[in-house]
C-alpha cells in the first residue's frame, strides 16, 4: 500500500514540477531548477519498471537522432548540455507514463491536481496583485517590467506562460470531468458546482495583463461553441471586444493586431503589430522559407544553436544569438529526420477522436514552441494523460 501511495506521489510531483516555476528554483535562462532536479530521478524509474512501447520506442528514437546526428556530422557546433536537457524531458515522460501504467493513480486524484494548481496560480496572482497596490515586495515575482506593474507571472516564469499552462490546466479539467458526468460538460449545468473553479481560471487570465492569455480564454471558450449557439455566442464576443475597445484595454487590442497581422504572414506587419508576440511568430515564417530537404543538411541538421546563428539578422531590435522558430527550428538544427520522429510521436501521444481541441493545444504549445521548454511537455503530459482516462472504461476502479 505504502509502494502505490509513492508512485502515486511520483505522478503528482512530476505533474506539479513541470506545471509552475516558482522565482526561486529558476536559474540561468530561466530554467527551472525544481524541474531538473524532478527529471535527473527518471532514469532510476525506468530502470524499475522497465517497461516500454511503441510511443516509449518512437521517443527513444528521436532522443539517439538528436544525440548522434549533430555530434557525427556538427562535432564543432555540439552543446551537450542542450541536448541532454531534451533527453532528461523525454525520459521524464516515459518514466511517468511507466508509473501511470502501475494503476496507482485515479481519475479522481488527478482531477484533484488540476483544481489545486489552477487555484495555486489564482492564489498567487492575488497576492502579487495585493503587494502591487500596497506598494509591498511582489511575492514570488520574475520577468517584471516596473513599467507595467500589473503585468504579474503568478508560478510560472512570465506571464505569457501562466495565460498558457492555467488555460491548458482548465482545459483538462473539462475533459476530465466530461468523463466523469459521462456527456458533454454543460456550463449552465455545471456553473454552480464548479463556479469557484471558474472564477479562479476567469480571474487569472484576464488580470494577469498578458495579452496571450486573452488568446488561450478564447480557446478555452471554444470548447462550448455549437452550432446552435454559435450566434449569440459571437454576437456576445463582438459586444464584449467592442466594450474592452471602448475602455482601451491594451493587452486586448494587443492581441487582436496579432492575430490580424499574422494572417497576412508577412513578417513586417506581424512585427510592426507588436513586436514581442512577432518573436514567436516570425521565426517560423523564417525558417519555413528555408526548408530544403535536397541536401544532407536538410535531413540530418545544421548543427546544435545554428538558427542562432543567423536569426537576429532578420529580426530588429533583438539581441544577437537569439533563437526560436518552434519545431521548425528543431528542423534546422537537427535535420527532417529528427522533425518528423518528434513530430509522429506528439501527435500519436495527444491526438484523440473525442477530444478534437487537443490539436489546438498540440499546435499552440508544442509546435510553436520546440523541445527544450518545460510547457511544451506539461502539455504533452497532461493530454496524454487526459486520453488515457477517456479510454478506460471502469476508471472508478483504478
Amino acid at each position: 500500500m505504502l509502494k502505490n501511495k509513492k508512485r502515486s506521489i511520483f505522478l503528482t510531483i512530476i505533474i506539479v514540477s513541470m506545471a509552475i516555476s516558482p522565482a526561486f528554483a529558476l536559474g540561468e535562462g530561466n530554467r527551472n531548477l525544481f524541474l531538473i532536479g524532478v527529471m535527473s530521478i527518471s532514469p532510476i524509474i525506468i530502470l524499475r519498471f522497465f517497461e516500454f512501447d511503441t510511443l516509449d520506442f518512437l521517443l527513444l528514437l528521436f532522443l539517439t537522432a538528436i544525440a548522434v546526428f549533430p555530434a557525427l556530422l556538427h562535432p564543432e557546433t555540439m552543446r551537450w548540455s542542450t541536448v541532454l536537457y531534451s533527453i532528461m524531458y523525454g525520459l521524464t515522460f516515459i518514466a511517468y507514463k511507466q508509473l501511470l501504467r502501475q494503476k496507482h493513480f485515479s481519475v479522481l486524484n488527478y482531477l484533484k491536481i488540476l483544481k489545486f494548481l489552477i487555484y495555486a496560480y489564482f492564489i498567487v496572482l492575488l497576492v502579487q496583485q495585493f503587494c502591487v497596490l500596497t506598494g509591498l515586495p511582489v511575492f514570488n515575482l520574475s520577468n517584471y517590467d516596473p513599467t507595467q506593474p500589473w503585468k504579474l507571472n503568478s508560478l510560472a516564469a512570465e506571464p505569457s506562460h501562466s495565460g498558457r499552462i492555467v488555460a491548458l490546466l482548465m482545459y483538462s479539467y473539462i475533459i476530465i470531468k466530461e468523463k466523469l458526468l459521462n456527456r458533454s460538460y454543460n456550463l449552465k449545468k455545471e456553473f454552480r458546482k464548479d463556479k469557484w473553479i471558474w472564477i479562479a481560471f476567469i480571474w487569472t487570465m484576464i488580470t494577469m495583463g498578458s495579452g496571450t492569455a486573452f488568446l488561450f480564454l478564447g480557446i478555452v471558450i471554444l470548447k462550448f461553441v455549437r452550432f446552435k449557439n454559435l450566434i449569440p455566442l459571437f454576437i456576445v464576443g463582438i459586444a464584449a471586444a467592442a466594450l474592452l475597445t471602448v475602455l482601451e484595454v491594451p493587452v486586448l487590442e494587443r492581441t487582436m493586431k496579432t492575430v490580424t497581422a499574422t494572417l497576412t504572414l508577412d513578417e513586417a506587419t506581424i512585427i510592426a503589430a507588436d513586436h514581442s508576440a512577432s518573436m514567436r511568430i516570425v521565426p517560423m515564417i523564417i525558417l519555413a522559407k528555408m526548408i530544403d530537404l535536397s541536401s544532407l543538411v536538410g535531413w540530418f541538421g545544421h548543427g546544435v544553436d545554428h538558427v542562432g546563428t543567423f536569426l537576429s539578422d532578420y529580426l530588429p531590435g533583438v539581441p544577437e544569438g537569439i533563437s526560436g522558430g518552434g519545431l521548425f527550428q528543431l528542423l534546422t538544427e537537427y535535420g527532417f529526420i529528427s522533425f518528423f520522429l518528434f513530430l509522429v510521436f506528439s501527435i500519436k501521444t495527444t491526438f484523440n477522436k473525442a477530444a478534437k481541441m487537443n490539436i489546438m493545444f498540440w499546435f499552440m504549445l508544442v509546435f510553436l514552441y520546440g523541445v527544450n521548454n518545460q510547457i511544451v511537455w506539461l502539455c504533452i503530459i497532461l493530454l496524454f494523460t487526459n486520453n488515457y482516462f477517456l479510454k478506460i472504461k471502469n476508471f472508478y476502479e483504478l
